[in-house]
């Protein structure tokens, strides 16, 4: 066996050992929507209706359904319900696989660009590159966050459609058939756009490579054939992506989030930096899922490190482009990572940093940190020296790993971490108050020691932000778990906000609404006055500034409280037609108000909006409960 070969499985089993720890960990946030929350994906079977049905889960439009992603979740609840260690499992699996192709495309650019060099040096470099990758701690939250399958599946296509555009590529330079490797690349890649947006990067990606480490390689074998596959799988995506922007300005909208799109691209130059300082050297302490402390660049020198940053991209950029035939994998290294990095950390209205941007982008400054490193070792002849330092590094990096995997092993070590390395996220505080809560019922010990400390928590909340509509919220809760009523002062201030405040996605889990409801039913509770809770969900109805989900989501809320709590139907029905108004292609409000109705006996209503709702079955469970419901219902009208 190469050499090559087995220090890529020695880092195999070594990535396997370490995140093994981790597979027990608990879902979060995103992965309740996705899976814990949402009844379409926890399919039985892998029967053809079950399949479609996961395939089709997800709560989002076209393009960000996600279908692939979606049907990965239902296959594992197939075969293992809700447990978590299945999901991460699969996770880990798909990353072991994309390590290998990491190894496998390294290997490709290294010999574009040192076409007569020695083979092993070649694949050595390419297996360190590989290894580092698979055991770098800025890949833990890819892994271990199980929702980001999302990007596991769309970096597997994408890697795959890059290794077969290379090779292709490469074996036409040296006079071989290298057609249909082309030719394969951005379908395969494509896939993963049913997993991921990001897989739209693979022509950008693309060009990076044609005009760096391929720009030397010849294709006069088959010239017009390259020549078309540039023409099709580069140019004339980039320019439909380009009319398809200019068209949907839509996509470009800020409402909501606390920063322009002048103050987005201006802070991006400085996460950048960040991203590629945690690469070369990992602090485990700016690690984390929430970035809300971050400083938002309001102005060139605001803060003064912000010009800086704009001014180190220009120069690196330029010198990238300018020495691109003299130092190829240098300028494969720079374009190749903010190619990466041009959906997310660009334009888009989106957060302004997660560690799992750099999934894929981290391949070209590694590869050429490696390259570097073995390229000078030999040349000065003191390659033992740099195994020794490659070793250290390896293990410091796979300790850096084992320590955040540990943090992710439990939700509890993982909110405790969150507000330690960033004491300053309003989020991570209500999240570490929001675990001690779901504690004090678990706790037969000192729950009021429990109170406390989640109090603070969410005072420190309140403190780094003062709409914190989330902490407002929190403190109402925990009042009701400790059996006290919330003072007034607490709930007027909550009202306030709900009614008054900008809220955009990241001010307030809408969850929050629906919680407030179920507590309402819940037996040998201390409840909140039924007018307290109007009073809150009226507030919220009042702001303008909600998505159509939200409020849909809000709407809904009310209707559960009226048809479950008071028992006002009537009432019900208002806020079922409201659910239905505000997100009127989605089945389950639909199925909402046909129920509320047939409670009402008012048997011919529930057939028109049986009738309305057809057009939003998008599965064959939803296709099922509709032919169910239309039985009921037709059974009913007979019996009046």
């Amino acid at each position: 066996m190469k050499p090559s070969h087995l220090i890529l499985l020695l880092g195999i089993g070594i990535a396997m050992l370490v995140y093994a720890r981790g597979l027990d960990g608990p879902f979060l946030f995103d992965d309740n929507i996705h899976i814990t929350q949402n009844r379409w994906v926890k399919i039985e079977s892998l029967a053809i209706d079950d399949l479609a049905r996961a395939w089709n889960s997800s709560f989002s439009a076209f393009p960000a359904n996600r279908p692939l992603a979606q049907l990965s979740f239902g296959i594992n609840h197939a075969f293992a319900g809700l447990n978590p260690w299945a999901y991460k499992a699969t996770n880990l699996a798909l990353h072991l696989l994309n390590g290998v192709l990491v190894f496998l495309f390294a290997r490709l650019v290294l010999r574009a660009v040192r076409r007569t060099d020695d083979t092993r040096v070649i694949e050595t470099t390419a297996a360190v590159v590989a290894v580092v990758w698979l055991l770098h701690p800025l890949q833990v939250s890819t892994v271990l966050y199980v929702v980001q399958r999302m990007t596991l599946l769309s970096s597997l296509s994408l890697l795959i459609g890059l290794v077969c555009y290379l090779h292709g590529r490469l074996a036409i330079a040296n006079g071989r058939p290298g057609r249909w490797w082309m030719l394969a690349a951005a379908p395969v890649a494509l896939l993963g756009f049913l997993a991921k947006e990001n897989a739209a990067l693979m022509p950008l990606l693309l060009l990076v490579i044609e005009v760096t480490v391929l720009q030397g390689v010849s294709c006069s074998a088959d010239r017009r054939f390259v020549m078309a596959i540039r023409a099709l799988y580069i140019a004339v995506p980039l320019l439909l992506a380009a009319v398809y922007l200019v068209t949907h300005p839509e996509l470009l909208t800020y409402d909501g989030r606390p920063f322009t799109m002048e103050q987005r691209l201006l802070t991006e130059t400085r996460v950048l930096w960040s991203y590629l300082r945690w690469l070369v050297a990992p602090d485990l302490s700016a690690f984390g899922l929430f970035h809300d402390d971050l400083r938002v660049s309001t102005g060139w020198f605001a803060p003064w490190t912000t010009a800086s940053a704009v001014a180190m991209w220009l120069v690196l950029v330029v010198t990238a482009v300018a020495a691109r035939k003299r130092w190829p994998l240098f300028a494969f290294a720079v374009l190749f990572f903010l190619a990466n990095h041009a959906l997310e950390s660009s334009i888009i209205p989106l957060e302004l940093v997660f560690e799992h941007r750099n999934y894929v982008a981290a391949t070209g400054p590694l590869l050429f940190l490696a390259y570097l490193a073995l390229m000078a070792s030999r040349d000065m002849d003191w390659h033992r020296v740099a195994l020794v330092l490659g070793v250290l590094l390896a293990i410091a990096y796979t300790v850096g790993t084992w320590v955040r995997v540990g943090n992710w092993s439990s939700y509890r070590a993982f909110a405790l971490n969150a507000v330690e390395n960033h004491p300053n996220s309003r989020r991570s505080n209500f999240m570490a108050a929001q675990m001690l809560i779901v504690a004090i019922d678990k706790s037969e010990g000192d729950k009021a020691s429990l109170a406390a400390a989640a109090d603070s928590f969410l005072d420190r909340g309140l403190e780094i932000d003062g709409k914190c509509i989330d902490c407002l919220f929190g403190k109402v809760v925990l009042h009701l778990h400790m059996g006290a009523q919330p003072p007034a002062a607490l709930l007027e201030r909550l009202q306030h906000a709900l009614a008054n405040d900008d809220i955009g996605p990241i001010d307030l889990s809408i969850s929050q609404f629906s919680f407030l409801v179920r507590w309402q039913r819940r037996e040998g509770a201390t409840w909140l006055n039924n007018t307290d809770v109007e009073a809150i969900l009226d507030a919220a109805l009042r702001n303008e500034g909600w998505g159509h989900t939200a409020r849909a989501a809000i709407e809904s809320a009310y209707r559960e409280y009226h048809e479950f709590v008071t028992g006002r139907l009537d009432l019900a029905e208002q806020h079922a037609r409201a659910a239905v108004r505000a997100w009127p292609d989605q089945w389950g409000y639909h199925a909402q108000l046909i129920r509320v109705l047939r409670k009402q006996s008012q048997f011919e209503a529930a057939m028109l909006a049986l009738d309305e709702a057809e057009a939003t079955i998008r599965n064959a469970d939803q296709r099922n409960e509709h032919t169910r419901l239309r039985q009921a219902i037709d059974i009913e009208l007979q019996q009046r």
